[in-house]
C-alpha cells in the first residue's frame, strides 16, 4: 500500500471573517482532503517577515504576537473558520513558529506559502527540500508597508510558484522567474441564478463594501452619487464584513449575508459595480455574473481576465468615477446592452469551475519540477 500524501498550507494569521484568498485556499484543501490526501492548514502567530525596518517596531511587533498567542491559547481560539464549511478531515494547527509544527517531522510533504509572509518563512525553513516548498500567488501584495522590489524579492525565492491570473505570471517573469497559470473557480452550486435577467429593475444595482484603499469604493460610491442625480430610482445594494458605512439612505447595507441572502442581493441586482485598483482576481465580480449581473467596473489584471468590455461587461480607467458613472447609466438606459452582457457573461463565467482549477493544481503539485 502506497503511503498517503499530505499537503500543508501555510496561512499567515488566523481570520474570523472572510477573506477571498482564504476561501481559495480553503476550496483547495477541501478538494485534496476529499482526493485521499492528508491536509493540514498550519496558522504560524510569528513570522521572521517583517514589514518594519525599525528595531523598536520589530520588538514591539514580537511582544504583541507572544501576548496574542498567550490570549488565544488561554482562551483556546478556534483557528478553523466559522464561516466556511472545512471538511472534517483537515487537520488546523495553531502554532508560534512555524519550527513548532508538526508536519515539519511529516516526510515528502508538499508545502504551500499562501502570502508574501509565509513565502519567505517556507524559503527560509532548510528542513524541508526545495522541491516539496510552492509559492501559490493571488495578487501583487504591495500593501501594508510592503515595498515593490520586495513583492518581486518574493518570486525569486527558489520555490515553484503558481499564480491565478496571467497579469500575476507576467509580474514573475518580470524578475526572470516562471510561475503556473491556474485560474480560480466558483462554486456554481452556492451561487445561482433564480431570477431572470430580462425582468429585473434596471436601476438597482449591488456592490461589495471594502475598507481596503485599493478596492476604490469610494470611487464606486462617488460614480453612484453621479448616476443617483440623473436616474433618481436607484438603489444601491451594499455588501461586507464591517460595519455599515457612511453612505446614503438609498444604500441598503448586509454585513456577513448569508447564501441565501448573498445569492438574493447578487439576483435581485441589474449591474453590479466594482472599482478597484487592482484585483488578483476579482471573485466577487464571477459571482455577480454568474447570478446574472451585468458588470460595470475598472479594468485592472483580475477583473479584466473576466470582462471584456462591450462583450461580457464594461470596463473604465481605474480612478475614474466619472466614466464608471457613465457606463453604469449606460447599462440603466439601454436595457437590450444590459441583458446581452449579463447573458454573455453568465456564460463566459461558466468555464471558471473548481473541478478544472483543482486538476490543474494538483498536477502542478504532484509533477512539476522546481524552478
Amino acid at each position: 500500500m502506497s503511503e498517503k500524501k499530505t499537503i500543508v498550507w501555510l496561512l499567515p494569521r488566523i481570520d474570523t471573517v472572510p477573506i477571498g484568498g482564504y476561501k481559495v485556499v480553503y476550496e483547495y484543501a477541501n478538494r485534496f482532503a476529499a482526493d485521499g490526501y492528508d491536509v493540514f492548514i498550519v496558522y504560524p502567530q510569528f513570522l521572521k517577515f517583517s514589514r518594519y525596518k525599525n528595531i523598536f517596531l520589530n520588538f514591539l511587533r514580537r511582544c504583541k504576537n507572544l501576548l496574542r498567542y498567550s490570549c488565544n491559547k488561554i482562551k483556546r481560539i478556534r483557528c478553523a473558520p466559522d464561516w466556511f464549511q472545512l471538511d472534517s478531515r483537515i487537520h488546523c494547527e495553531y502554532v508560534f513558529r512555524f519550527g513548532n509544527s508538526r508536519t515539519l517531522k511529516i516526510h515528502g510533504t508538499k508545502f504551500v506559502a499562501t502570502a508574501i509572509e509565509t513565502s519567505f518563512e517556507l524559503a527560509g525553513t532548510r528542513r524541508i527540500e526545495d522541491k516539496d516548498k510552492f509559492y501559490f500567488i493571488q495578487d501583487f501584495e504591495n500593501w501594508n508597508g510592503i515595498t515593490n522590489k520586495r513583492v518581486y524579492d518574493s518570486y525569486r525565492l527558489p520555490m515553484k510558484k503558481i499564480t491565478i491570473a496571467p497579469w500575476l505570471v507576467r509580474e514573475v517573469e518580470r524578475v526572470g522567474g516562471t510561475a503556473a497559470l491556474v485560474e480560480n473557480g466558483f462554486d456554481f452550486d452556492y451561487f445561482k441564478m433564480t431570477n431572470p435577467i430580462e425582468t429585473r429593475p434596471a436601476c438597482e444595482v449591488a456592490m461589495l463594501y471594502h475598507r481596503t484603499e485599493r478596492k476604490r469604493c469610494v470611487d464606486a460610491i462617488a460614480a453612484l452619487k453621479i448616476v443617483k442625480e440623473k436616474i433618481p430610482c436607484l438603489h444601491v445594494a451594499m455588501f461586507g464584513t464591517p460595519e455599515r458605512p457612511d453612505v446614503p439612505d438609498w444604500f441598503t447595507y448586509f454585513q456577513r449575508p448569508d447564501r441565501e441572502t448573498h445569492n438574493a442581493i447578487y439576483n435581485n441586482a441589474s449591474i453590479f459595480v466594482a472599482a478597484s485598483e487592482s484585483e488578483g482576481f476579482g471573485l466577487t465580480v464571477g459571482e455577480a455574473m454568474i447570478c446574472g449581473c451585468a458588470v460595470a467596473c475598472t479594468d485592472n489584471g483580475g477583473f479584466s481576465m473576466m470582462i471584456s468590455n462591450d462583450r461580457t461587461g464594461l470596463l473604465s480607467p481605474v480612478y475614474d468615477h466619472q466614466k464608471l458613472a457613465e457606463n453604469i447609466i449606460k447599462l440603466i438606459e439601454n436595457n437590450e446592452l444590459r441583458i446581452e452582457l449579463a447573458k454573455n457573461g453568465s456564460e463566459f463565467i461558466r468555464q471558471f469551475t473548481w473541478e478544472r482549477a483543482y486538476g490543474k493544481f494538483r498536477q502542478e503539485i504532484e509533477g512539476a519540477n522546481i524552478v
